[in-house]
């Protein structure tokens, strides 16, 4: 299945004045939530759904712990993840005034893993074989122009703190 894509407005202009356009990616369906996961891994596997949930839970809390605990989490074949702090507009004049009231946005930052295929170079595990299909829909106001068909919205926002 495609990456399905749609032309998007900026809501900020230029220094021309002018309003360019990008690929935005749409959402389709449900999200896939840990249920459906453990299901699809369960059929693959000698596991029943429980206990691949199970050790989903466990996986999470697991990282949470490490990350939380100023670790970086690597999972062979799927990627890295670590904890990013954005300060923005809070910088300080000197390094000792530094503190954690200055964070504005924490958040958990994955990298999918590199492969190396032999003819192919340096790609990203999760990203290899990706295809794009051009949908049926332009935004000009900064969300999609489908109206509110229930589904998440694409764009990423910063969660200050949470």
């Amino acid at each position: 299945m495609p990456l399905f894509y749609y032309a998007r407005q900026s809501q900020i202009a230029t220094k021309e004045g002018v309003k360019t356009w990008h690929l935005s990616l749409k959402k389709v369906g449900k999200t896939v939530d840990t249920q459906l996961l453990a299901e699809n891994i369960a059929e693959k596997s000698s596991l029943t759904p429980g206990d691949v949930q199970n050790v989903i839970r466990n996986l999470m809390s697991t990282m949470r712990m490490y990350l939380l605990n100023s670790r970086t989490v690597r999972l062979n074949g799927l990627g890295t993840f670590t904890m990013k702090a954005r300060t923005r507009g809070k910088g300080t004049e000197k390094a000792e005034d530094v503190n954690p009231s200055q964070v504005t946005a924490l958040r958990c930052q994955f990298t999918p893993e590199y492969t190396r295929p032999a003819a192919m170079g340096t790609t990203r595990a999760l990203l290899q074989g990706v295809e794009f299909e051009k949908c049926m829909e332009t935004a000009t106001d900064g969300s999609s122009s489908g109206g509110n068909d229930g589904l998440p919205d694409d764009g990423e926002k910063d969660n200050p703190l949470g």
